[in-house]
């Protein structure tokens, strides 16, 4: 976890402690999100930790045209897009872990 950064009260495990906040967008298909999210920060895990690189917020961002992910201030939040802009279906897992 990043320096001065303390979780209380977690409800859940957490697949990466280098990641502080994992928010899916709201609505009926938040737990998949969730889900997604989650094995994709803890594929990250080893990474990060042989890096020493952190991030605050790893969320899910609507589907568009112009970008599949995105980073803001040097990793503090990290956007990624899970659904097909066209057709609103997720995408494959393999395409956003890449």
């Amino acid at each position: 976890m990043p320096l001065g950064i303390q979780r209380l009260n977690a409800h859940q495990t957490h697949p990466n402690d280098l990641i502080i906040f994992i928010k899916p967008l709201p609505g009926p298909t938040a737990p998949l999100a969730q889900d997604f999210l989650s094995r994709i920060a803890a594929i990250c895990k080893p990474i990060m930790a042989a890096a020493h690189l952190s991030v605050t917020t790893l969320e899910e961002y609507e589907p568009n045209r112009e970008f599949i992910g995105r980073n803001f201030n040097n990793g503090e939040i990290i956007q990624l897009v899970l659904k097909a802009p066209q057709t609103g279906h997720w995408l494959s897992f393999r395409s956003v872990q890449m």
